[in-house]
């Protein structure tokens, strides 16, 4: 006998199948997200789906901050509305941990006027030493800023919470690029949130001529006013792209002419430094290797420094949001990511850093200088020619750590 006041175990089941195939989740890990975001927000989809009846199970359009009031019609309703999903509450505090002057003035005070959270936000400024910091599961730090080229192995380890898409409606903003990345398919285990190229930047008042390839970082007219960057992969992969080799090579005898191009430049550099803000506002760089999107901030100190991006190519990367494993506070987490997703809040990230990110429905809130600088925001034909870093098998990654090792002490 049909149960007239609610869903019978087969509606109930049928929906459960369903919610699994749409996400390409198991029933195991179904049942690891009720551990930690609890049954009401994780099953709050299939609870929907069994309200609506046999239509689809996707998550619902929006998150409100609060729980949804009647809006009166005027016209009679002929048949009952579905129930809304369950809106999760969220825990009372989250620990961010991000990149140094990289998070809009505004974003953290919006998030704690729509939530009842209170967030602790610490800064770093070496990825590296975040990465320890932050260990196999986040140590205390609920959220934080992968680079995407790093999130295949940390999803691999564990380190990071697989997402529940229905607490992240914004994800419809995204650009069609980047709602299935390759680092990681279908945003499962992060959320993009900020991408640069690289290239090179000098100042026109020291370099007089105007250079189109990266064989001006080797160029002897320049000896001790040369910067690179402290990167293994990009630094290797600028070398590699130079030569005309793909900057993920597998191919190590092309490792091995990228490193001797590599010990060539050497004598001729004043620094391998990551703070290329730093390092061309000091006077001391007239050319470097930069981050594009780095040229907002240095023009702000010295509006005589240009960027361009080789004509032989370049690199293209992207930072990543993402909750870690250990998270205790998974719900406020989420709906940090979706804040982080809100077309007004990214587009003021943008406007505040001088970064693109990857949030298509931003761009009407940029700022129209931003958007018109190839340096940040490059046409179409550029992009084409920029290849993105890739995570490498893990004995590839060593081969190419340890002869940056090697060179960097000298070897």
């Amino acid at each position: 006998m049909t149960d007239r006041h609610g869903p019978t175990r087969p509606d109930v089941e049928a929906a459960l199948e369903r919610y699994l195939a749409e996400q390409h989740i198991s029933r195991r890990e179904l049942l690891e997200r009720i551990s930690v975001l609890g049954a009401v927000v994780a099953l709050a989809p299939i609870v929907a789906a069994c309200s609506s009846g046999p239509a689809s199970a996707a998550p619902s359009a929006a998150l409100p901050s609060a729980a949804p009031t009647a809006v009166p019609s005027t016209a009679a309703v002929a048949t009952p509305t579905p129930q809304p999903t369950p809106v999760p509450t969220p825990e009372s505090e989250l620990v961010v941990y991000n990149w140094l002057d990289y998070l809009g003035e505004d974003v953290i005070p919006s998030f704690e006027e729509k939530y009842p959270v209170k967030v602790k936000y610490e800064l770093f400024d070496d990825i590296e030493v975040a990465y320890a910091k932050l260990g196999q599961d986040g140590s205390g730090y609920d959220v934080s800023f992968p680079i995407s080229v790093d999130v295949p192995r940390f999803r691999e380890a564990g380190t990071l919470l697989k997402l529940e898409q229905s607490l992240l409606p914004n994800l419809v903003n995204l650009g069609a690029q980047w709602t299935d990345p390759g680092y990681d398919p279908g945003n499962a285990y992060s959320v993009p949130y900020m991408w640069w190229t690289t290239g090179v930047a000098y100042d026109t008042t020291k370099v007089t001529d105007t250079p189109t390839s990266s064989t001006a970082l080797w160029d002897e007219r320049y000896k001790g006013h040369i910067a690179m960057m402290d990167d293994y992969r990009e630094t290797i992969g600028l070398a590699l792209i130079q030569l005309g080799h793909p900057a993920n090579t597998s191919d190590l005898t092309q490792l091995d002419a990228a490193i001797a191009l590599l010990k060539q430049q050497k004598p001729l550099l004043r620094t391998y430094s990551n703070d290329t803000i730093s390092t061309m506002v000091g006077g001391d760089v007239w050319i470097g290797m930069i981050w594009g999107s780095d040229l907002w901030q240095i023009n702000e100190e010295n509006e005589n420094v240009v960027y361009y991006i080789p004509e032989e190519g370049g690199v293209r990367g992207s930072d990543t949001a993402a909750i870690y494993s250990g998270t205790k506070h998974p719900v406020a987490a989420h709906l940090f990511l979706n804040h982080l997703l809100d077309a007004k809040v990214s587009a003021a990230n943008t406007n505040l850093i001088g970064y693109m990110g990857p949030n298509e429905a931003a761009k009407e809130f940029i700022d129209a200088s931003i958007l018109a600088d190839p340096a940040v925001n490059p046409d179409k034909a550029i992009l084409d020619k920029l290849e993105e870093l890739l995570d490498l098998p893990n004995a590839l990654n060593d081969e190419y750590l340890t002869r940056w090792q090697s060179l960097k002490a000298g070897g």
